[in-house]
């Protein structure tokens, strides 16, 4: 048996450490692997899946891997089948030497996210509970925009909730969700909480009401006593609601994500046939980030995977973070007793605790934080993260300053620094060959909240610094992103006159406080004007409230019936002349817009992105690449593309319904996970930086009160409206690790209330460990350097104290944090400071003039360019200077046009196999659908395609786990009706294929093609031995429609193309040894291209799209 170390060194990988070793060697048996923040986790299991693989003890399709991400997944898969295909190639393995498909395999382990798994479960076997395969899934734009609608149309009686329509809605799908993660139902609840009032109705006052009354008389409740139970009875309320809610999806035949999780551990529980066999499909399970998990997801896998079947669980209590959407950070804790070995003992526990990510002064910073997290624990679960070998000695700064703004010109001031270094050594690296090779150093700003991205995206920006904001909410901040946001709500809702003030005194309009009041007077008139028009009498009183109500609708109107110049307000005042002008050429604007409200919502905030000229506006930036600096306007387009694409109803209104929960939920709504970039310092929060890293890494907002968010208590489920939606206790599967509220203990009411407050502080020390978790995350992103910062004053009227977690780094005994630099510190406030943000206000000009000091020289310019293109500037008889200006500006003009294309799209560093086949069909039309992605109108092919390929996955018995994206049959183009797909499977049966059985489906390839990684999914793969003993293979398409001709025809064929290329380059064998064909199963034919593109071919193609 070839030990880990000898595998290692026969694929030319480094040597694992005796951690790893003992990890990758352990006994198939369920065993739990601590992992600390960067150690190695990720390839520590990619080499567990390759010495079990090459010690025969399994083959790759047994292996079952889960972790919480479609790019985990994708990232893990990908290591594990590098390491497969490198291990077949070096012959190791017990029959390498077999030919195709021998024992070794062929197969590829199934790695997939844990809600993606439970899917497939319902999908498989949902039918046993009555639920349909065919359930369209909601996505979070989905499930949002129901429980919306669910809430403002619902005419019931909600006495006791006191909850905006928006707030209601989040309390909802909270509620849903929790219910769903610990498989407890509407009843359930309402069982509780009628026990809670019946039990705390039944309780004396106090041990004098006891002794004077009796035991059992009932006392009226305290006042704290009384709240507490109004707090449930409006919990309870929230009830109906959520029946209603989970009704509709039933008639509609949809499941939102809570819901796979939860029918799937129904189906493990009480199905014993789907147990018996996902056990014989996977012999090995590996499951990641494991204090993740949920309870319903504990339950699943339990089901499934206990009574010592092999499951690797790894995971790292410290890294818990996600307890607000359902994970259960004692879940590792108790793995050992949940997932015991065949003898009945616990499982076994290993630890990677050498950190191959941190620098020595930001890995001891970390392990400072998280120290106290360690003294509620078993010693033996979490050991204390060390430095790799030759770790250099890092940096960590601390800076506390007077203001927030001074604290993000300090973050800004040092990342610039590191900035401008990196761009110094840049150049001298193109200059000078064999100069300094590292790139460009990666940073980032993380925040505990997106509220402190406003201040800090300012002073990065003022600093010469681009910047890009990762996630959708904190995107809506972004003044380009605001104005396009503002201008959509104006077109859909007149009533926002809000949004329409943000127009019209913006940098574009400029409107001023006169000019601005005059349009409102302007209003008013014409709303008397139209009240006395209606011939009804109307109270004075009645006109000033019914102004009030309808001051907002009637601005946006009086943009439309703008006033003549001559006209005069009460006060004698009217709209000066540019006011005018400006407001004719909005009115002029949002006019044309309106006319574009029926387009998709993607193609719509294009539009509004030109009629705004915002994407002149960031092209002009100065300091960055146009290409970048629209990234904003980008981002909010694949947001848009990405809601029509996955809701139920893609309207504008809907949209903008789901951009405003995305703001306020502050860590809801998100786009997924984001990718590191050298080309910016990225803005986000902390929870979004999970599983990334930086070189640089700067974490403001260091307060109490912001970092740790938590006081002394916290409400848990005992709060208010905040609290309608969170599960009681109790009733939580995971309720072991929670703090406990001896409710039903109390023998009378000051009991209780005793009891509550006990409860309230337990669950302040649970939110502060929370809390702690998230800075530990924060402060292991950091590679090489940490800047850690807080200011005394923010928006409040009293200062912030310094976090305890910045104390306690600046604290730390001396030496044990190397490399530690702290900046001299503001000087506390005295006792009545006044806050200085407030005392001395910043004077700035109103309306804000967009270039300032520049405007003279841009005004000129502007003025010779206008006049050149009106034929005023004579082109004779230039002076020499303005002779010496031209040339050199036409030297430089084509020494640029030489060195650059023409600006076009950025690619992606992939593209899929269909979108070669568009790129065929028109370099010019891919070349926009990368530059702004648009969802495709949905079509009955792609669902006819899906059909047709579901049928041949039966049939071949595969069982691969798709993503959406993924689907096969998407590209169908003339797919048949539902009523023709028994002839499709017909014309199938009656083929060339049928009798064959292929070597392999669904197989998911990529393969390099001028630069870009090309991806695709092999529908099937035939093999044939030929006598001289080649194999020669078939790789097949199936299409559902007819076959195209001409363009069409040779631009379809890339895709053949490429399945051939990568199914060569993958097995290495020659390319004439693979053939490529279609089969289009309306009319029965198999068509094979005789003139595929080889591999310069495809090169061209790639390189024909207009880049930048």
């Amino acid at each position: 048996m070839p030990s880990a170390l000898e595998i290692a060194a026969r694929l030319g990988r480094p040597a694992p450490t005796p951690e790893q070793v003992a990890v990758i060697e352990a006994p198939v048996e369920t065993l739990l692997v601590v992992a600390g923040a960067g150690s190695g986790k990720t390839e520590t299991m990619s080499s567990r899946v390759v010495w079990l693989v090459a010690n025969g003890l399994v083959v790759p399709e047994d292996v079952l891997g889960l972790t919480f991400t479609r790019k985990a997944a994708g990232e893990l898969a990908e290591r594990v089948r590098r390491r497969l295909r490198s291990l077949r190639a070096h012959g190791l393995g017990p029959a390498a030497d077999d030919g195709p498909g021998g024992d070794l395999g062929e197969g590829e382990p199934v790695v997939s996210t844990y809600h993606a798994y439970a899917a497939s479960l319902v999908a498989d076997h949902g039918l046993r509970l009555g639920i349909e395969p065919q359930s369209a899934v909601l996505s979070d734009a989905g499930a949002w925009q129901l429980a919306a609608d669910v809430v403002e149309t619902w005419r019931g009686d909600l006495p006791g909730v006191d909850a905006a329509p928006a707030t209601l809605a989040a309390a909802l799908l909270q509620l849903a969700g929790e219910c769903a993660e610990h498989l407890v139902d509407a009843d359930e609840l309402v069982a509780f909480v009628d026990a809670v009032e019946a039990h705390v109705r039944r309780l004396p006052k106090d041990d004098r009401s006891v002794a004077k009354l009796g035991a059992g008389v009932p006392g009226e409740p305290f006042a704290k006593v009384a709240a507490f139970l109004g707090v449930q009875r409006a919990r309870e309320q929230v009830v109906p609601l959520l029946r209603e809610y989970q009704r509709r999806k039933r008639d509609a035949a949809q499941l939102d994500f809570g819901d796979q999780v939860m029918l799937a551990a129904r189906l493990a529980r009480e199905v014993p046939a789907v147990a018996a066999t996902e056990r014989a499909r996977h012999r090995v399970v590996l499951l990641d980030e494991y204090q993740d998990t949920s309870y319903a997801q504990l339950a699943l896998l339990r089901a499934l995977f206990g009574e010592g079947h092999p499951v690797t669980a790894v995971g790292d209590p410290h890294q818990s973070i996600y307890g607000w959407r359902g994970a259960s950070a004692g879940n590792l804790a108790r793995f050992p007793a949940h997932f015991r070995r065949t003898d009945g003992t616990p499982a076994r526990q290993l630890p990677l605790a050498t950190s191959w990510r941190n620098d020595e002064a930001v890995l001891a910073a970390a392990n400072v934080v998280a120290a106290p997290l360690n003294e509620p624990l078993d010693p033996g679960t979490v050991a204390v993260l060390r430095a790799r070998p030759g770790a250099g000695t890092g940096r960590v700064r601390t800076a506390f300053a007077s203001t927030v703004e001074e604290e993000a010109a300090e973050v800004a001031a040092r990342l610039a620094e590191v900035w401008r270094a990196d761009s110094e050594r840049l150049a001298v690296q193109r200059r000078v060959p064999g100069a300094d090779p590292r790139p460009r150093r990666t940073a980032a700003v993380l925040c505990r909240k997106r509220s402190q991205f406003v201040v800090l995206q300012r002073a990065l920006r003022d600093a010469g610094l681009p910047v890009e904001v990762v996630g959708l909410g904190g995107l809506l901040s972004t003044p380009e992103v605001a104005d396009v946001v503002a201008t959509l709500h104006v077109l859909h809702d007149p009533a926002r006159g809000n949004h329409l003030a943000r127009l019209v005194t913006g940098a574009r309009w400029r409107l001023g406080a006169r000019d601005l009041a005059a349009l409102g007077a302007w209003a008013r008139q014409l709303q008397r004007q139209r009240a006395h028009r209606s011939g009804s009498e109307v109270d004075p009183v009645d006109v000033v409230v019914l102004l009030d109500e309808v001051e907002a609708v009637s601005l946006v109107e009086a943009l439309d019936e703008l006033p003549p110049p001559s006209w005069r307000g009460p006060d004698g005042r009217g709209l000066s002349p540019q006011a005018h002008r400006r407001l004719s050429r909005l009115a002029a604007t949002l006019r044309r817009l309106r006319t574009r409200t029926h387009l998709p919502v993607a193609d719509l905030v294009g539009e509004v992105e030109r009629a705004l000229l915002l994407d002149v506006e960031v092209a002009a930036r100065p300091g960055s690449s146009p290409s970048f600096e629209r990234g904003n306007l980008d981002a909010l387009a694949d947001a848009a593309a990405s809601f029509s694409a996955s809701s139920q109803r893609p309207g504008l209104g809907g949209f903008l319904a789901w951009l405003e929960a995305a703001e306020v939920r502050e860590r809801g709504l998100e786009q997924g996970a984001a990718d590191v970039s050298r080309d910016a310092v990225q803005l986000l929060t902390v929870h979004a930086s999970k599983g990334l890293e930086w070189d640089v890494v700067a974490v403001p907002g260091l307060v109490e009160g912001n970092f740790p968010s938590a006081g002394d208590t916290a409400p848990g489920w005992l709060g208010g409206t905040s609290s309608l939606g969170v599960l009681p206790y109790p009733l939580r599967g995971d309720r072991a690790g929670l703090p406990e509220f001896a409710l039903f203990s109390a023998a009378t009411q000051k009991e209780l209330d005793v009891a509550r407050e006990a409860f309230l502080a337990a669950c302040g020390d649970h939110q502060l460990a929370e809390e702690r978790r998230l800075a530990y995350v924060a402060f292991t992103r950091a590679k090489e350097e940490l800047l850690l910062s807080g200011a005394h004053w923010d928006a409040g009227t009293k200062p912030r104290e310094p976090s305890r977690f910045l104390r306690e780094v600046l604290e730390a005994p001396a030496g044990s944090v190397p490399g530690l630099v702290s900046l001299p510190p503001a000087a506390p406030p005295a006792p009545d400071a006044v806050n200085p943000r407030t005392a001395d206000p910043q004077r700035v000009v109103w309306p804000v003039d967009p270039l300032a000091a520049r405007r003279a020289e841009v005004e000129t310019g502007a003025a010779l360019v206008r006049a050149a293109l009106a034929g005023r500037v004579s082109a004779t008889d230039p002076d020499e200077e303005t002779r010496a200006w031209a040339e050199q500006t036409e030297l430089l003009l084509a020494e640029r046009a030489a060195a650059h294309q023409v600006p076009g799209v950025l690619l992606p560093a992939h593209l899929s196999a269909s979108r070669l086949v568009a790129l065929a069909q028109d370099p010019d039309a891919l070349a926009l659908q990368l530059r702004r992605p648009v969802p495709l109108e949905p079509r009955p092919a792609t669902r006819r395609g899906t059909a047709f390929h579901a049928w041949l996955e039966q049939r071949f018995t595969a069982t691969s786990l798709l993503d959406l994206v993924d689907l096969p049959g998407s590209a169908d183009e003339d797919a048949a009706d539902d009523a023709e797909l028994a002839a499709l499977q017909r014309a199938y049966l009656a083929s060339e294929w049928a009798p064959r059985d292929p070597a392999f489906v669904e197989v998911s390839v990529e393969t390099p093609v001028a630069g870009l990684v090309v991806r695709g999914r092999i529908d099937a793969v035939f093999a044939t031995r030929e006598p001289d003993g080649r194999t020669r293979w078939d790789v097949v398409d199936w299409k559902t429609g007819r076959p195209p001709r001409g363009e069409e025809a040779r631009a379809r064929d890339v895709q053949l193309a490429v399945y051939r290329l990568a199914w060569s380059r993958w097995h290495g064998v020659p390319l004439e040894d693979v053939s490529a064909a279609f089969f289009y199963a309306s009319t029965g034919e198999t068509v094979r291209p005789v003139d595929l593109l080889g591999v310069e071919d495809l090169e061209r193609l790639v390189r024909s799209v207009p880049v930048s």
